[in-house]
């Protein structure tokens, strides 16, 4: 049997980001957003997104706001362009949402960043990407940690595009909470499934692992 104990845990078994500095509120976002989170949605029916999101250009600037660390409130303005164009698929229109949210999210507009995710999820319902950004989010606003977990874990179980931020996701929580084993494996998890990824490399050095 193992026994993992972080050295330098986040908080207690209440704790909530609420309750503490927001680095870990800002590595939280960079664990999600800065990846470019969720423009693709797993599965082949989705394949020619790429090429359909190209026809409207405020999508594709709102999309590559997202896909940086930079913060761009500017975007905001462009996403909601894109947004008010009829003819925008139903594809665009989910993927647009969550972009924009991802955007709300960095400049810390939580309630705004939540309503994109909700919004995008009222027209593709448990869509597992905007799930996880909606569960972070909540983390980052200062929700109950078992009620942001239960949108990632099920975002989780969906089948996100890049699982990974997920699990890093879940380990932040369970950290906060005090459930460290959970931590550390949720952790180990998104290493394994982005090995390049020194975010989750260090989150782990703060654990020891012993018999």
């Amino acid at each position: 049997m193992q026994l993992v104990e972080s050295r330098d845990g986040l908080a207690g078994p209440s704790a909530s980001l609420a309750g503490i500095s927001n680095e870990e509120a800002i590595m939280i976002g960079k664990a999600l957003f800065a990846l470019g989170a969720t423009i693709l949605f797993a599965g082949t029916a989705n394949a020619h997104s790429i090429s359909v999101l190209g026809n409207n250009a405020d999508a594709v600037a709102c999309f590559r706001a997202a896909d940086t660390e930079t913060r761009r409130p500017d975007a905001v303005a462009i996403c909601s362009t894109a947004l008010r164009d009829a003819n925008l698929s139903s594809y665009d229109r989910v993927a647009t949402l969550v972009n924009r949210g991802i955007i709300q999210f960095r400049i810390e507009n939580f309630d705004a960043a939540i309503g994109d995710f909700d919004a995008a999820m009222a027209i593709e319902p448990n869509q597992p990407d905007a799930m996880i950004d909606r569960g972070i989010t909540m983390l980052a606003a200062g929700a109950d940690v078992d009620s942001s977990l239960s949108y990632i874990d099920r975002g989780i179980a969906g089948g996100p595009q890049r699982p990974w931020v997920g699990y890093y996701g879940r380990a932040v929580a369970n950290e906060l909470a005090g459930r460290d084993a959970a931590a550390y494996h949720d952790y180990r998890r998104a290493l394994e499934l982005r090995p390049d990824w020194e975010l989750a490399r260090r989150a782990l050095s703060r654990f020891s692992v012993g018999s």
